[in-house]
């Protein structure tokens, strides 16, 4: 089956369509203490485990051992633990190991520095702007807005290979997502709304997975997608060691001036290799 035939057809998620949406209003609290975000995992016993386990790694480094995800919880902070638990729950559903030159770290880095830096962002807008109160749903966005490169690179896993391949080897270099449109007649943002309509995700969420890399789109949520994908660019700089960003004029009407741009940067660049450690601890052992 081809990927357009495959993409007409109803995408089949069950695993991830059944847990990510009750997760994911579990966790739509900003207000959530410690303990009640324990109490909600206790029913995602995979999820537990996970957050034990980092919680108990040399990334967290106790003093000594976490026995219970209320400690794991108090430990690792409920930014990173909403963070983690949606990730673990999406990358239970994926099988990337046919795509050699996929990178788990990379990918999961990448969503990680997206997740905390538009939390970040959104936590710097004026309050009269739409958005400017929704910082957990976009943490969330920031998970989730390149998810449609693992469903590619699972359900087509030669053409994402070559994509990738092509993107390395290209002069001047292209981007993913026109890699990946050259190699499979679609790229990763058109199949994440997609994902989302199927998931039945909220319109915001939607918006921010499929129009991120969109400079143009200017419809419902706009807003949202708008700051997903700059700081997708900043992920982007950091993994290339640029260190270069050009403040977006839209970005500005928004309330965001390009020192506080800098700083959320700056800020981002301090944590990237502790993002990279993280994504490395929970997700290295996976291709």
């Amino acid at each position: 089956m081809t990927l357009q035939q495959k993409l007409s057809k109803p995408i089949q998620l069950p695993s991830l369509a059944k847990n990510i949406h009750v997760l994911m209003q579990s966790l739509a609290d900003d207000n959530l203490t410690y303990l009640q975000l324990a109490e909600v995992l206790k029913h995602y016993p995979d999820i537990t485990a996970r957050l034990l386990f980092l919680a108990n790694s040399s990334w967290s480094a106790p003093i000594s051992p976490i026995s219970s995800v209320e400690q794991a919880c108090s430990r690792l902070g409920t930014s990173i633990v909403k963070s983690v638990s949606i990730a673990i729950t999406i990358a239970s559903s994926f099988d990337t190991r046919r795509c050699p030159r996929f990178s788990t770290v990379h990918f999961w880095t990448t969503s990680m520095v997206v997740a905390e830096g538009a939390r970040l962002l959104v936590s710097k807008l004026p309050v009269s702007t739409p958005c400017s109160k929704l910082e957990q749903t976009a943490q969330t966005a920031g998970v989730l807005h390149n998810l449609g490169v693992l469903w590619l690179a699972d359900n087509f896993p030669a053409d994402t290979d070559k994509a990738l391949h092509k993107m390395a080897d290209e002069s001047p270099p292209l981007s993913f997502s026109d890699s990946l449109r050259q190699c499979t007649g679609t790229d990763y943002c058109e199949v994440g709304g997609l994902l989302a309509k199927h998931l039945q995700l909220p319109d915001v969420l939607a918006a921010a997975m499929q129009y991120h890399l969109n400079s143009d789109y200017q419809e419902s949520s706009w807003e949202m997608a708008l700051l997903i994908g700059e700081v997708a660019k900043m992920a982007s700089a950091l993994h290339r060691q640029t260190g270069e960003l050009h403040p977006n004029i839209r970005l500005e009407k928004l309330g965001i001036d390009s020192a506080t741009h800098q700083l959320i940067f700056q800020q981002l660049s301090k944590n990237f290799e502790k993002n990279r450690q993280l994504a490395k601890t929970l997700f290295g052992g996976q291709s």
